[in-house]
């Protein structure tokens, strides 16, 4: 009897193993290709930085040689470093989800570098007095066209606009189904039956509340290795990788480093669950 009892566990946590698998596997998905992860991906790489370096080796931005040093001050500013995240993740977002994107428009940017420029005046990074900044914004809404048309180019040319490639594609498909709510609903609740199951078999000596919760924390530690391997294989290949394959690398490291951390809660918990009953039983 204890053997078929044994052998029931072991089978019914295998089912928990793969379904608690599949629930984290969703939720690294969505958070993979969520706005967060993308930003932070922006960032990690360094995508604005460079976007910047080349809008200013463009050299779209001098305004005829006037204000380049001006502009290229306020390119740096945390507010067109906002602008430019912001509209970047929106552009990847809406290639991962097909839904159209405009290109960036002059009103936008104009209020954009207006905010770049507010700055740096506040921090004194540039000097400029009233009428001195009213020729400025004259300048600017005369250049802007010209802005546009070099800023939109060059978000082009480093793929930020076209990041999803066929190959991509194909991924993005199959995690937009591993998304669903039928399947991250469906395996969440059938790993919550398998450990009700599981605690049941066990009885009075609790022992199931242990093996559900180490089935779920191997998941989770699972996910945490792979994303500290994805977040290491950036790092040491980062410079022989494409812009586009590195933000995919950081996206994919969040995305499972936040599934694997929560999905090792409920895990860590039933384990102190059961540590907590046997204490009060004791008492």
């Amino acid at each position: 009897m204890k053997i078929i009892k044994t052998l029931a566990a072991v089978m019914i946590a295998l089912n928990l193993i793969a379904a608690a698998g599949l629930a984290m596997g969703s939720a690294a998905t969505s958070r993979a290709i969520s706005e967060t992860a993308i930003e932070k991906a922006i960032t990690a790489t360094g995508a604005v930085d460079e976007l910047t370096d080349r809008i200013i080796a463009q050299r779209t931005v001098n305004m005829g040689g006037r204000y380049g040093e001006t502009m290229q001050t306020i390119l740096k500013s945390d507010a067109m470093t906002a602008f430019f995240t912001g509209y970047t993740a929106r552009a990847l977002q809406s290639q991962i989800y097909d839904i159209e994107l405009e290109e960036i428009g002059s009103d936008e940017l104009n209020r954009a570098f207006s905010e770049g420029a507010d700055e740096c005046l506040a921090e004194g990074s540039i000097s400029m007095g009233s009428t001195e900044r009213l020729i400025f914004d004259k300048a600017l809404n005369l250049a802007m066209p010209v802005l546009k048309e070099g800023i939109n180019y060059v978000l082009k040319q480093m793929d930020l606009t076209d990041f999803v490639d066929r190959e991509t594609a194909g991924y993005i498909e199959t995690a937009k189904l591993l998304v669903s709510d039928k399947v991250r609903f469906g395996s969440a609740a059938f790993a919550v039956v398998m450990c009700v199951v599981l605690i049941a078999i066990f009885g009075g000596s609790m022992a199931g509340f242990v093996w559900a919760g180490v089935c779920i924390l191997l998941d989770a530690v699972l996910l945490l290795i792979m994303s500290v391997m994805l977040g290491g294989s950036m790092q040491a290949d980062g410079a022989e990788l494409a812009l586009s394959t590195r933000m995919m690398y950081v996206m994919m490291s969040e995305g499972l480093s936040y599934a694997g951390i929560a999905g090792g809660i409920p895990g860590a918990a039933l384990i102190a669950i059961r540590g907590a009953i046997r204490g009060i039983f004791k008492s």
